[in-house]
């Protein structure tokens, strides 16, 4: 239906242009300008328009008196011509006056005009934008141009107009001149272009600022994004805050960027905006584990993201006279997909509340702002695709000013948009510092949870009373040790020294005075360790000391050693001042004690021998006799 009715307004431009006014008619009136040459003076009309294209309508003799007056202040579409698509005719006559003493050498601005155009004085062409078919080139947001005309007194000038084909976003009511041409010395002329410069930088001041700032929001969430990649609010946070300023240097940045190539790109961009307000809606609105909604949301963007390339695609091929009719129905239908997409945040929205969840003020305040956006994009939308075929004038008053700001008009749809962005903006902070809350949270309980298995372990693996490692402990630590030195080819050597006659101290001074004790004894086996032995309380007042890469030499000697420090070693209880010996048994673990059994039999063998020899003495498992006897000594005497 959209093709075909976009067949018949093509049909009916180029049926006009046969109908020009035959030759010979009365000229038309002209306009008469007095004393130009100090300021401009504004074409506004009166203007004969007429459509379709005739190269001969340029020569100030063609006869325009049957063709229709027509206003230059206004786009041929609101005068009566919606939805003209083709070539179509301006023409005035003027008659000038110079100030005096001004030259009768002039120059003509002109204002943006859609789309393509071709300016022609007396018949001459003097200058074009764009470029006509049969391969046409239309630019988009180009600045005013100016032109020279040269000594002018009297002349007709006449514009040739193309205006691209209708597609799904355009209204119809566009067309020719968007405001009046002006015309003046080169001096002026050159002084009011510098002055419509200005005039458009100055009114746009506040859509830069506010573009500005949404590339840097987009610039340091995707910045963050990259130092914390599982954040993606920060990434699609950047999508939606990039789209805008990317359309608006694409569209509005008067860079005389083709149109092919800067909707080309704003279409896609358009996708990416509204996927990742999508997005975002999903994560803030703590919808993201529904794995259903999260499906839906990934096809769709999927097919937004296609449709809207698509349409981007069809944009730039759409000058291709033989394929306009297919892109035209192809667009067409572009549009209804994105029709039928727009609502679907109220969707997301609805589906958040109806759930229940406890939101916050923050997540309630998007829901509510991305809610009225959504209805305001919804409702625009269908109007805009709606005036295709209807006068409906509401359109034109949604997107109308709500106040200025330093010349820059502020809408509706703006003035929602930006306030949706800093809903967004606090939303996302609000995320990502709950996030870190979270993070920090956990990461102490871990931290607590790590000291607390420390805790166990320790407990697990050290004996209360001394510290050192309890019984299951070091004997796996001699298994460990034994398969080190078996599979490194190094000796290991195990002493086992027991407390002589340790009850006698129970009995006598109580179990306290014996705990003093096995903690003395700890302490100075621990001082006695290198880096790389182990020490770890084998039993009641048994002791069992693993000593790496050491002969049996050495071992005995370093027993010795211990012996006679636990011999010299005072250990004050109070008033009481005890003394204790101890025996050691020493042991090497190489063939044929090659395991943890064998290795504890001939240590505990040796222990045994030194305890009857009389004990306070260091036997090793091969000798038969103590290395070192004495007495068996007393075991305290009073301070």
């Amino acid at each position: 239906m959209a093709a075909l009715i976009f067949a018949c307004h093509w049909a009916s431009a180029e049926q006009a242009g046969k109908n020009a006014a035959p030759a010979g008619a009365a000229p038309s009136r002209a306009i008469e300008i007095d004393g130009l040459g100090k300021g401009t003076f504004k074409l506004s009309g009166p203007w004969y328009f007429h459509p379709g294209d005739d190269t001969a309508w340029a020569s100030p003799a063609f006869d325009d008196s049957g063709w229709e007056p027509i206003s230059a202040e206004l786009p041929w579409g609101s005068e009566g011509h919606a939805h003209l698509i083709g070539f179509a005719w301006y023409r005035c006559r003027i008659r000038i006056t110079s100030a005096p003493g001004v030259p009768a050498d002039f120059s003509i601005l002109v204002p943006e005009v859609d789309d393509a155009y071709e300016i022609y004085w007396n018949g001459a062409l003097v200058g074009r934008d764009g470029k006509l078919p049969p391969n046409p080139v239309w630019y988009l947001s180009q600045p005013d141009q100016t032109y020279d005309l040269g000594p002018v007194r009297e002349g007709v000038l006449a514009v040739r107009v193309w205006k691209a084909p209708l597609l799904s976003d355009d209204s119809g009511n566009v067309g020719g001149f968007k405001s009046a041409p002006e015309i003046g010395s080169r001096n002026d002329i050159a002084a009011a272009l510098d002055a419509a410069n200005y005039s458009w930088l100055e009114s746009e001041q506040v859509h830069l600022g506010s573009n500005l700032l949404c590339a840097a929001i987009a610039f340091l969430s995707f910045l963050l994004w990259l130092r914390t990649p599982s954040r993606w609010v920060l990434f699609w946070t950047a999508g939606f805050a990039f789209a805008p300023p990317a359309m608006q240097f694409l569209l509005n940045a008067h860079m005389g960027l083709s149109y092919t190539f800067a909707m080309g790109l704003a279409q896609p961009l358009t996708a990416v905006q509204d996927i990742s307000l999508w997005f975002l809606l999903r994560w803030l609105l703590l919808i993201h584990d529904n794995r259903a909604i999260s499906r839906i949301t990934r096809v769709l963007a999927g097919i937004s993201l296609l449709s809207q390339s698509l349409d981007g695609v069809l944009v730039a091929i759409s000058w291709r006279t033989d394929l306009i009719r297919f892109v035209q129905f192809t667009d067409a239908l572009t549009a209804v997909i994105y029709t039928v997409l727009i609502p679907f945040p109220l969707v997301l929205i609805v589906y958040a509340v109806a759930r229940g969840g406890k939101l916050g003020a923050a997540r309630w305040t998007l829901a509510i702002l991305a809610f009225l956006d959504a209805m305001i994009i919804v409702f625009r939308n269908l109007i805009k695709q709606g005036r295709q075929y209807t006068d409906w004038t509401i359109a034109s008053r949604i997107d109308a000013p709500l106040f200025t700001i330093h010349g820059s008009a502020i809408s509706i749809s703006t003035l929602s948009g930006a306030v949706l962005l800093v809903a967004i903006v606090y939303a996302v902070y609000n995320s990502v510092r709950e996030d870190q809350l979270r993070q920090t949270a956990l990461e102490r309980e871990k931290m607590e949870l790590m000291l607390e298995s420390g805790r166990m372990r320790h407990h697990a693996e050290h004996d209360g009373l001394t510290g050192l490692l309890n019984h299951r402990v070091i004997v796996e630590r001699l298994h460990e040790e034994i398969s080190r030195a078996l599979r490194e080819g190094t000796s290991l050597s195990v002493v086992l020294i027991d407390v002589d006659q340790f009850k006698a101290v129970n009995d006598k001074y109580g179990h306290l005075a014996g705990d003093l004790v096995l903690k003395e004894l700890s302490l100075i086996l621990t001082r006695s360790l290198r880096p790389y032995d182990c020490v770890g309380r084998y039993g009641g007042e048994e002791f069992l000391l693993i000593l790496p890469n050491c002969g049996i030499e050495s071992a005995v000697n370093r027993a010795e050693q211990l012996r006679q420090t636990v011999q010299s070693t005072r250990i004050k209880d109070g008033a009481t001042t005890l003394e204790v010996t101890a025996s050691f048994g020493v042991a090497p673990a190489w063939p044929p004690q090659q395991d943890v059994e064998a290795v504890i039999r001939s240590v505990d063998t040796a222990l045994y021998r030194a305890k009857s020899s009389g004990r306070n003495c260091v036997i090793r498992s091969e000798e038969p006799a103590p290395m070192q006897g004495s007495q068996a000594p007393s075991f305290a005497s009073p301070s």
